[in-house]
Formats: structure tokens, sequence, C-alpha cells
């Protein structure tokens, strides 16, 4: 998806609650979801934010100004504005000082600090208007983080939230509570996210990352599968070897195929490659290009076979993806009822103790959905939150939370999708800073074994499956994917049978599945165990991110790309995030999309959908929130439209 959907979630404070910090506050979120809160009518009275500022990108020098409009509200009434995210702080004036100043123009109303970046007006009494008026600096911006990889050069984010005070508080209008902008600057030269090939004078012979790939996963008689080797992170200065040979679980030979592994290495030799046949040894030049490719044909193929390959004997570098196979054969996963669900949202509201920065749902949440016919649930959360740095042990007391969860969906017989919701990062190997898994200075390795002890822990639980990375969208589809599949052979090596979700990069977009790469490099996913699916999200306004309300008409048939994927190749998919507002325009949309997930749910071992996760609900949102999709006050309250229009969608 083009913008990220950061989570700038306007917390309503009340009593002990009101410490709780916006999860947009905390620096350690490079990337989380965003909210825009749903367009409402004008109300009766109340409070509302708007900006002039034509679009959403600010540039250094620039003066914003934003228009807090006040509507019939009664005197000593109160209201808070809160300035944050990564570029709250580079502004010529602190926020407090340019809220005071704001409110030193408007007859009656004053303000009071509550933080350095949160300010509590008290209203005169009737309508008024209060112009906070803030300059971007022309100082130099430190830092690394880009928070908008839609737009050209770098960006930090900065979002103005409106709430009503805890006490007295005056009505803030749904619509018109969040604004957010995004800051160019220049960045340092010393990114925090590497690119996927340093120079060679900035890496050395350790840093080389082998993986072997295959596409695609199943063949029949006369159909060709091709394998492939790739090495990234080191320019080689010296010839490379290593080994490849058919792995010992291979249930299916050379005999099954029209030439033999030997032949096809050979047949695809050039004068940079050399290969050892007596010893499976191929030598690589330092001009080879990567990545090397040879493709062999099935011959007859009567009962189902396994063809799998292996590296092995590296000299330099590491091996992140050793082993790929190819079924000769269908697949066969059983068909399951498709599972229509909600995401359980708010543990990936940000990084710190846990009911405080961010929370899971509980068994009221979880129970109810399940009455609602709900069969599956997805939980985000962070690896921040659950592991202190790279190659550490998980955080017993933070699993612990994670446990009560897993264990009340088995109560309930509902799938527990664990949604790991990073958007593709990772702790670099050396320290608590994040980069893309892959790189030089952050292995697929550790995040494999991140993974591993997840699977480890919950292996005889059925019920749940492991989502590997929520939206990865600064990797090419083929660098995620060797990521994916040496998360994937972790996971199968601890015994664990659980299902595994891969996600495609392009924020994992449906309509995008063709161009963003995925339709091709996604077939090479290999999962050793043969019990996974893919996922995509899509929403329905005009770029995709879900961050309007608005709804464009035929965005109903953007799963088209992805379904048809899944149907041609006999795969298993399910959308892992989905939402809209409750209006005439996007209820039609919503309907022509549910309608075409049933149309095309997986029957047969034909390939198709197993399950579906709105966005969202869960217990930090605010009422407001234009997306959700459960009763407020919760449970008793009054259904919204998003419920009742999923609910009549539940396979029955």
């Amino acid at each position: 998806m083009p913008i990220p959907k950061s989570v700038l979630v306007s917390l309503l404070l009340f009593g002990a609650c009101a410490a709780i910090a916006h999860p947009g506050e905390t620096a350690e979120k490079t990337e989380q979801k965003s909210v825009l809160l749903a367009q409402a009518d004008r109300p009766e009275g109340g409070i509302g934010l708007t900006t002039s500022w034509p679009g959403p990108v600010l540039n250094q020098g620039d003066t914003i100004s934003h228009v807090l409009e006040v509507s019939r509200a009664t005197s000593g009434q109160r209201v808070r504005i809160q300035n944050s995210n990564h570029g709250a702080n580079y502004f010529t004036t602190p926020f407090s000082a340019a809220v005071q100043a704001a409110v030193a123009t408007a007859p009656g109303a004053s303000a009071t600090k509550v933080t350095d970046q949160q300010m509590e007006i008290t209203l005169p009494a009737g309508s008024s208007q209060i112009v906070i008026v803030q300059t971007v600096t022309k100082d130099n911006i430190p830092g690394n983080v880009d928070d908008a990889s839609w737009a050209p050069g770098t960006q930090l984010q900065v979002d103005w939230l409106l709430s009503t005070s805890p006490s007295n508080g005056a009505p803030v209008e749904t619509g018109r509570a969040v604004d957010s902008k995004w800051i160019t600057y220049g960045q340092a030269s010393t990114a925090s996210v590497e690119p996927n090939a340093p120079a060679a004078s900035q890496s050395k012979p350790s840093d080389a990352r082998w993986s072997l790939l295959r596409s695609p996963p199943n063949i029949g008689a006369g159909e060709k599968v091709t394998f492939e080797i790739d090495k990234t992170n080191y320019l080689l200065t010296s010839p490379a070897t290593l080994k490849i040979g058919l792995d010992s679980a291979s249930t299916a030979s050379d005999r099954d195929f029209a030439k033999g592994l030997q032949d096809a290495i050979a047949a695809s030799l050039n004068a940079n490659i050399n290969y050892d046949a007596r010893s499976s040894t191929l030598t690589f030049s330092p001009a080879t290009s990567f990545p090397f490719s040879f493709s062999m044909t099935a011959g007859p193929v009567g009962a189902n076979k396994d063809y799998l390959l292996e590296l092995s004997d590296n000299r330099i570098g590491q091996i992140d993806v050793a082993k790929a196979g190819v079924r000769l054969g269908s697949l066969s996963q059983p068909p399951i009822k498709p599972l229509l669900g909600v995401n359980e949202a708010s543990g990936e509201f940000g990084v710190g103790p846990y009911a405080f920065k961010y929370a899971y749902p509980g068994k009221d949440r979880i129970g109810w959905a399940a009455k609602q016919g709900f069969g599956i649930i997805r939980v985000p959360f962070l690896f921040q939150n659950i592991q202190s740095a790279s190659g550490a042990a998980l955080n017993e007391g933070a699993m612990r939370q994670l446990d009560f969860v897993v264990n009340e969906c088995a109560v309930q017989r509902v799938i527990c999708l664990l949604d790991l919701h990073n958007y593709g990062s990772y702790y670099r190997d050396d320290s608590t800073e994040q980069a893309l898994p892959g790189t030089s200075n952050a292995s697929n390795a550790r995040l494999a074994e991140f993974w591993a002890q997840i699977a480890r822990r919950y292996k005889d639980q059925s019920l749940v499956w492991f989502g590997l990375m929520n939206e990865p969208n600064k990797q090419t589809a083929l660098q995620w994917v060797k990521t994916s599949n040496t998360i994937a052979a972790a996971i199968r090596a601890t015994g664990a049978s659980n299902k595994i979700v891969f996600q495609g990069t392009a924020w994992d977009g449906a309509w995008h599945w063709t161009t963003s790469g995925n339709a091709i490099q996604m077939l090479k996913a290999y999962d050793p165990g043969g019990n996974f699916a893919f996922e995509a999200h899509q929403y329905l306004d005009a770029d995709g991110s879900g961050t309007s309300p608005n709804c464009v008409a035929g965005s109903g048939a953007r799963l088209v790309p992805f379904t048809t994927w899944l149907k041609k190749n006999a795969l298993q998919g399910l959308i892992g995030e989905i939402g809209w507002a409750a209006n005439s325009g996007c209820t039609t949309e919503a309907t022509a999309l549910l309608q075409s997930f049933k149309d095309a749910t997986d029957e047969s071992s034909a390939g198709g959908y197993i399950g579906l996760t709105y966005w969202a609900n869960g217990p930090w949102w605010p009422d407001s929130y234009m997306f959700l999709a459960e009763p407020r006050p919760f449970p008793g309250g009054p259904e919204p439209e998003q419920l009742k229009l999923l609910k009549s969608y539940v396979p029955r």
C-alpha cells in the first residue's frame, strides 16, 4: 500500500488511564498503522481540527496553520491537542509555545501544558476559532528514519491529535480529530535500513548470503521447475564454491525427470561458472552474474513425490535458504471451511509495558468473536515487546500475555493468527536498532530463530497460525521471499506443523499482486512442512491505504489479481486486512468484495480463500474510529453497519 497506516489512536483518557501515551509518541515505532477517523455530520456542539495545507508533504521552512473550530461550547469546557510522531520536534517554536500564542488571540480561552507536546485548552462560551501556526525548521534535521516510502526523498511523520479532556471535556467531532503530514528532510548518510547490496568496499566475505529457490511449487508430467542459486551482500573478489545435491528427505529422484540434476546444471553453465559432478561442487568466479538458474522437466507423474535439493559446504558467508523442493503431483492441501473473523488490534500500538503501551484481546473479546460466528482472530504483536535484542531469549512475562490469548482461542475453537506487525524490519545483529533482514548487519537467520522460539512454544497448538510479517514494503519481492523461506525452514526444524502464512511485499496489496512482483517471486515460497497459505490486504479508498472513509467506485473488484493467482496455482490464501467506513458507497463496494471472496473460497484443493480478517477491532480503538466493527460500549452496544455486513457472510 502506498501510504503506511500509522496508528494515530486518540485514546479517550479517563481516571487512571490518563497517563496512557498515544502510540505515535514512541520513538521505537518507525512504522505503524494509521487511523483517520470517520467523516460525520457536524454535531450540535463540538470542536474539530482543520487545515488548509493542500497536500500530505511539508518542506523545511513551510508554515502550516491548524484551526480549532469551536461550535457552541459551554464556558469552561476543555479539549486537549497533541503534536506527536518523529517530526513533532522540528518546528521553529515548541508546540506548547505555538498553542499559547494561538490562545492569546482568542478572547476567553486559556491553555495549560500537560506535557511538552500536549496542551489542554479551556474554551470560552459559544463558537470561535483558535489558529495554531507552526513553521518547519530550516536547520539540519538529523536521523535516518523514512516514514513515507511512497513519497520522493526522506520524510518524518508528524501528527496533530485532538481529544476531549478527562474533566469537563468538550465533545470532539469524529472525522476532524486527526491530521498527519510528512516533513521532507535531508537523511543522514548512516542509515538504519541498509540497501540490499552494499558496495564491495563496505562488505566482507562473511557478509555473503546464499539462497536456493525454486518455482513453481508443484509440477505435473512434462512441466518444468526452475531452481536458482543467489548470492547477496558481497561482491566476489575471488572464486567461491559450494555444493548442491539431493536432500536425504527427498522422495523423488533424478529418474523422475527427463534429465537429472547434473545434466540440468551442465546445460546452464557459462564461462564464469564451473561444475564438478563428482563432488557436486559449483565454483563461481568474481564475474558471475547471480542468480544462477537451471531447469528440470518432469517425466511421468504417478503418486505425489517431493524432489528436494540442498546447498552445503559454502566457503564464504552464510547459507540463508539451504533447501528448496518441488512437488511432483498436486500440493494436496486439505480444503478448509472458509473462516471469517477480525483483527483484534492493540498489540501493535506501542513498545513498552503491557497494558500501558499495548494490549491483547481479553477473554471477553475472544468469546464475543466466537459468538458472532467468527472462526479466526488475527492478533498483531511487535517483536520489541517480547524480545530485547537480536538472538535474545523471548521475554517470559511478555509471552505469558500471548499465552493467554492462544489458550482462550483454543477454548473457543477459534484460529489465532499471530501477526508480527513490524512492516518487514527486525533488529540488527549487533544492536537494538532496526534494519531489513537479509542485509549484512541484520541476518535472516536471527529473525528465523526469533520465529523458531515462538514455534517451539506453540507447536502443540494446532489452532495457532504463524503470520510471518505484516506488510513488508522496503524489500523487493525476491528479497522478501528469501527471508520468508529462511523463517519457514526454522519453524519446521522445531517440529511445528502449524500453518505458516506468507505475505508479499509492497504493503501486501491484493490489487498490486502482479505489478509488485509478488505474483512471480512468491511462487518461490517454500514450506518444508507443506502447510501454508498466502496473505494479502485490500482497502477500498483511492490509494488503497485504508486512511479515508471514501471508497472508490469499482474498488470491490480489487481482489481479482490475487484471486486469479491463487486459482491458477491451486494455492490457499486469506485476506488479512480489509476495512471500510459506514456509508452507502463503501457498503456497496464492501459487499462486492465480500461476495468475490465468497465466490473464490477454496474447494477441493482447487485454490482460493480460506479466511478473511476485518480491520479492525480491539480494546484501545476510540469509539470514533471509522472502521470499528464492534459494539460500543463493548459488548452490549448497538452493532455497527460493518459488523452486520460481515456477519451476513459468515459461513454456515
